[in-house]
């Protein structure tokens, strides 16, 4: 997941559900380290490697939406809509739905 960072070529439903998928799954375990954080013992690492683990997973999402959006022949600055809260999850569902176009679909 972290090495496929191109923003180049078309994402299908498939590839972009994968990666939301493990995006949801490596967020919860961000999570998971944020609620063990306790600031009198080495734990507070913890918030670093939240942090890291966020960091590592943003630019890889980032991409494969931009490629789902080629993919639906949309203009790529949609993706902004991933950085304004509980649109982003309305926009995730969308790109996940949504079918692809083709030429045939559409009108003249």
């Amino acid at each position: 997941m972290f090495f496929c960072t191109s923003f180049k070529d078309k994402a299908g439903r498939t590839e972009y559900g994968i990666y939301i998928f493990c995006s949801l799954l490596i967020y919860y375990f961000a999570l998971h380290l944020h609620r063990q954080v306790n600031l009198d013992d080495e734990r507070i690492l913890n918030i670093f490697y939240q942090c890291l683990i966020i960091l590592f997973s943003f630019v890889p999402i980032q991409a494969v939406t931009t490629r789902r959006l080629r993919d639906l022949n949309s203009n790529p600055i949609f993706v902004i809509f991933n950085f304004i809260p509980v649109l982003n999850i309305a926009f995730a569902f969308f790109l996940l739905l949504a079918k692809r176009k083709t030429n045939d679909d559409t009108v003249n």
